[in-house]
């Protein structure tokens, strides 16, 4: 069941618990903190179901998928970047008077952002990873003609699965480069670079945080 869910129940899902979890804790802990332990919850349980869809799709099932969903990908990419973005924020300001803490609640603190940090790095590249298939495999390149072209060349690989993109994702993800596959079209390469940029960004503002939390420590 929960591998044939679709981008926007999984996103519905994880709004909801995320939503749960916010409300359920206890109103004594500081607002940052609350939307940070939402926020996790909500991406923890996006990607569950995101690499539970994708541990059983096929070249096929990703056809259907794409042909299925050709709408509000981009709109749905661009909501999860931002919410990330946010989360990071969220972190900042959960971290500003962590001094004064107790030592107990300092180590929690930090122990929390550092979740933070890679759910959301996590949670974005995954989410690209999902864009770079749907372009792939979407009706209008594959209906047409067997000659069209996909946007992305895998060596040695012409039916490639959410496996190759979640590698060609997270190389981007780890270097801000594209791998060996070969990037053979103006839309994946504009997405590519949005993809680069973004991470380029993301990265420095994980680094200023990580730097921040050392800080927090002495």
């Amino acid at each position: 069941m929960l591998k044939n869910l679709d981008a926007r129940p999984r996103l519905l899902i994880s709004i909801v618990v995320s939503g749960l979890v916010y409300t359920l804790l206890p109103e004594y802990l500081n607002l940052p903190t609350r939307i940070i332990i939402g926020w996790n919850s909500g991406a923890t349980c996006f990607l569950a179901l995101a690499w539970s869809m994708m541990l059983g799709a096929t070249p096929q099932k990703m056809q259907r998928s794409a042909q299925r969903q050709n709408e509000g990908r981009l709109a749905i990419l661009t909501l999860v970047v931002v919410a990330a973005c946010i989360s990071l924020l969220a972190i900042g300001f959960m971290l500003k008077n962590t001094k004064r803490l107790p030592e107990t609640l300092l180590v929690l603190h930090v122990m929390l952002a550092g979740a933070t940090v890679v759910c959301s790095w996590l949670l974005i590249h995954t989410m690209f990873a999902l864009q770079y298939a749907h372009d792939y495999y979407r009706s209008d390149r594959h209906s047409a003609s067997e000659t069209q072209d996909e946007g992305l060349d895998f060596p040695q690989e012409t039916q490639p699965d959410y496996w190759d993109f979640l590698y060609f994702s997270f190389v981007i993800g780890m270097t801000c480069q594209v791998s060996d596959v070969q990037v053979t079209s103006r839309s994946m390469r504009q997405l590519s670079l949005v993809h680069g940029v973004l991470t380029f960004f993301f990265n420095t503002v994980i680094l200023a945080l990580s730097i921040n939390i050392v800080a927090g420590l002495i």
